[in-house]
């Protein structure tokens, strides 16, 4: 499993966690802790991640201004860059929410490619 931390501008903290191990639970539970998750939310979320029913999924709490997002391992490219968009999507949802700033526009286009890059630097290994 291969964590990975970056801050949006310290706008926003994004905790990521990569080929997510379900021996690590108490890795998971922290970081879902510490966004304000109730012991009952982290159940279903590891449940469901460790279940392999979901390929990933994003965990915010907007008035902390934090996201946790989780990837199983993925079996192709295909996957993970989809995966990848779409957990962004996710992230950035959770963003303009918070600061009350419509979804149109150049900013929210720039706050996507920013999230996706980000995450392209660690997941480009996985690409190859």
């Amino acid at each position: 499993m291969i964590k990975q931390v970056f801050n949006v501008r310290n706008y926003w903290k994004v905790v990521v966690l990569y080929n997510l191990d379900c021996n690590l639970f108490n890795v998971v539970s922290a970081e879902l802790e510490d966004i304000g998750f109730s012991d009952s939310q982290i159940d279903d979320v590891l449940y469901n991640m460790c279940k392999g029913d979901a390929l990933a999924v994003t965990c915010s709490n907007i008035s902390r201004h934090r996201s946790v997002i989780l990837f199983n391992r993925h079996t192709s490219k295909r996957d993970y860059i989809n995966s990848i968009v779409h957990e962004a999507e996710h992230v950035k949802q959770a963003m303009l929410k918070a600061y009350k700033v419509e979804d149109s526009g150049e900013s929210p286009a720039y706050t996507i490619g920013y999230l996706v890059m980000r995450m392209y630097n660690v997941f480009r290994e996985f690409l190859q």
